[in-house]
């Protein structure tokens, strides 16, 4: 097996386990079907990668409409997915005419008018597109924790990495006129590492921001009554540790106020302890 075959097997291989994991994920949070869209969008890019070198029998130009495609629905996934994980509203429309756009142009420059380089850049656009509407849209939750400025400056670079690499990269060593040699070619060898590693550096982020959920759930657990959503002993004494310490520091009073239900046992006895309760 040559050489460009090995690096060219390394983003599918980190897709398929990437999927693997966000798949694990979702089976322990099935309230997050984002983990779930993670999943299949990186198994979709491990797709894509391998009908860029394993041509079906259907045909070469057929098989390379399919991998873009499963690239497009593998980004639009994921772009949906990181935008819904910060509760954010998914912008489809604009999600929807990038992947569209960048399909109905390389379907253009693959039938009607064939041309490799344009086909590049219609489809690195469309991706870089993508990759800056969730930087839009991750902006306003930045500031929420490192995982969020790093998802929202892992976007930019990413939309960037698109758009000004492939630019770069074509005016410097291109046109490309056929796939002969493209395997080899400095685009390809530059968009391989950039994909894996900014793959990596995403899927890393992404799996802080869902351990951080799970240290949430837990602590919420761990600190507040089930049944009316107080904080229980544990979380009171160590919420009013806080605030003494913080009003003594300010100087500001604090007062804590006592009350008590006269007679609640009635209620428990006259309605029953849900009622009660």
């Amino acid at each position: 097996m040559d050489t460009g075959l090995l690096t060219g097997l390394l983003n599918p291989t980190i897709a398929l386990a990437l999927g693997a994991v966000f798949l694990m994920l979702w089976f322990y949070q099935r309230h997050c079907p984002y983990l779930a869209v993670l999943a299949a969008s990186y198994w979709l890019s491990a797709a894509g990668f391998l009908l860029q070198y394993f041509t079906l029998p259907i045909g070469m130009a057929p098989t390379k409409l399919l991998s873009v495609t499963c690239f497009t629905i593998a980004a639009s996934g994921l772009a949906g997915a990181i935008v819904t994980r910060y509760g954010r509203r998914v912008p489809f429309v604009a999600i929807g005419f990038l992947a569209s756009g960048g399909l109905a142009a390389f379907c253009w420059f693959m039938f009607i008018q064939p041309d490799l380089t344009w086909r590049i850049l219609a489809m690195n656009f469309a991706f870089g597109g993508l990759s800056l509407v969730v930087a839009a849209e991750l902006r306003v939750v930045r500031d929420r924790g490192p995982a969020e400025m790093m998802l929202f400056v892992l976007s930019l670079l990413s939309g960037l990495n698109f758009v000004a690499r492939t630019l770069v990269i074509v005016i410097a060593h291109g046109p490309y006129q056929s796939y002969d040699g493209f395997y080899a070619s400095s685009y390809w060898t530059t968009a391989l590492l950039s994909h894996a590693l900014l793959s990596l550096l995403i899927a890393l982020s992404l799996f802080c921001a869902a351990a951080l959920d799970v240290m949430k759930t837990l602590k919420a657990e761990a600190y507040t009554d089930p049944l009316s959503g107080l904080l229980n002993r544990r979380g009171f004494e160590e919420r009013a540790t806080h605030l003494l310490r913080h009003c003594a520091t300010a100087k500001l009073p604090v007062a804590l106020v006592l009350a008590d239900l006269d007679h609640f046992k009635a209620v428990n006895d006259l309605h029953g302890h849900a009622a009660g309760d």
